[in-house]
């Protein structure tokens, strides 16, 4: 069995380099700050440690009062690096295992006797590692099966932690070498502290790995998804439906080389988000949604039947028309142009109902734009129709707008179902 101060020691050399990996990790990605706290509390319980490894070389008040303070802010900023992870802010609660220490050291009896002090130690520890086992417990990151390992390790250390207090207050060990259990106590806690980072390392790696698949599938511009994770998602769509029926939908933003020629580059990138924004916002439960060109977006929806999808998309190009964005010089309003076609479910094929889509997205701009098209077989119906079709005009100009566009789209509706 080693003796106490090399156990110190190759803990301290553990836990540093530990830190220093976690605080170099977030120095590359600032956005991920559990490993910013994860770091820092092991940097700050390696230290406490170190220095009380190095007890007679240095100060008492350094030694002890000190040491074990800053070893106890360990465990608070792994509980915020821990509610970080889970992207929840860290109760207040945390901080008890130092303040504990730091309150009761003020009384001179527990100030002054070795006993005492390691018990008070223990008991702040072990109330460290309980927040931890119930903020893991409490948490959605990772798979439950992790969470449940966590919980279980950090909740065995707290009760062997109360234990190991309980049983110094009875012994009243003199100095670390009359207390040989403490030596095993060390271990388990080296022990649990290594299988505990372990976990956490997969948690870390799983999720990074969810991350980069993240950026794989989506337009780093808009946030939609891009065509690869659209054709994935619509795969699963296809595979999770309830429904038996899928609308695709093509929408294209009108004149949106001349907002680019007008207004630069800058405010066309604007107007791409706010767009996809729009969507987003009014995108139903089954669904997806994902940016297929430049300024050319993509929706398939799972529907109970064909209005569902005209539906959605005048409630798009309304919206977005409606919708004023501002630029340097002026604000803007934006219009789009919506292709539709709808396939039962068993039959659809996402290529062929892209191209359908596109077939109708052509015929809502060749007869003026902001409009929507919707291909029927061969039949492509146009929502709101061209200036030809003087019989629904002449309703738009006389009826409320919105009952109009109702009225439309139930029109499409029994046009494709006949």
């Amino acid at each position: 069995m080693i003796d106490v101060k090399t156990a110190f020691l190759l803990w301290v050399i553990q836990a540093n380099t530990l830190a220093i990996l976690l605080i170099a990790i977030w120095l590359h990605a600032r956005d991920q700050r559990h490993f910013l706290w994860f770091g820092l509390g092991f940097l700050l319980h390696a230290s406490g440690l170190g220095l009380v490894g190095i007890r007679g070389q240095i100060p008492d008040f350094l030694s002890i009062q000190v040491a074990n303070t800053i070893s106890l802010v360990g465990f608070s900023l792994w509980a915020k690096g821990l509610a970080a992870l889970d992207h929840r802010p860290a109760p207040r609660l945390i901080w008890i295992p130092p303040t504990l220490w730091i309150v009761l050291n003020l009384v001179p009896f527990i100030r002054d006797e070795f006993a005492f002090r390691v018990s008070l130690y223990n008991a702040g520890a072990s109330i460290g590692f309980l927040m931890l086992a119930v903020i893991a417990s409490r948490a959605r990151f990772s798979t439950s099966r992790n969470r449940a390992l966590l919980t279980f390790l950090w909740g065995a250390q707290a009760i062997a932690g109360i234990g190991y207090t309980v049983f110094v207050l009875f012994q009243r060990p003199t100095s670390f070498s009359d207390n040989f259990f403490g030596m095993w106590m060390g271990t388990i806690a080296v022990i649990g502290f290594i299988t505990s980072v372990v976990i956490l390392a997969k948690i870390t790696m799983d999720r990074s790995e969810e991350q980069l698949q993240a950026l794989v599938r989506t337009d780093p511009l808009t946030g939609a998804l891009n065509r690869r994770g659209f054709a994935e998602a619509y795969q699963g769509l296809v595979e999770s439906s309830p429904l038996d029926t899928l609308g695709v939908l093509v929408f294209d933003l009108d004149h949106f080389k001349q907002i680019n020629d007008r207004h630069g580059h800058t405010t066309g990138d604007r107007v791409l988000q706010e767009f996809a924004q729009v969507c987003r916002s009014l995108l139903p439960q089954r669904a997806v949604f994902a940016r297929t060109g430049g300024e050319e977006f993509a929706a398939v929806l799972a529907i109970s039947e064909p209005r569902d999808a005209a539906l959605f998309a005048e409630t798009v190009r309304l919206a977005l028309a409606d919708r004023s964005i501002p630029t340097d010089d002026e604000a803007i309003s934006v219009t789009t142009s919506v292709g539709i076609s709808v396939s039962p479910l068993r039959s659809a094929n996402l290529d062929h109902l892209l191209s359908e889509a596109d077939l109708a997205l052509y015929t809502a701009k060749a007869q003026g734009r902001n409009r929507t098209s919707v291909r029927a077989g061969n039949r492509i119906v146009t929502v709101p129709p061209s200036r030809e079709e003087s019989p629904l005009q002449e309703v738009d100009r006389q009826a409320d707008r919105q009952v109009a566009i109702l009225n439309r789209i139930s029109a499409v509706a029994h046009n494709l179902e006949d």
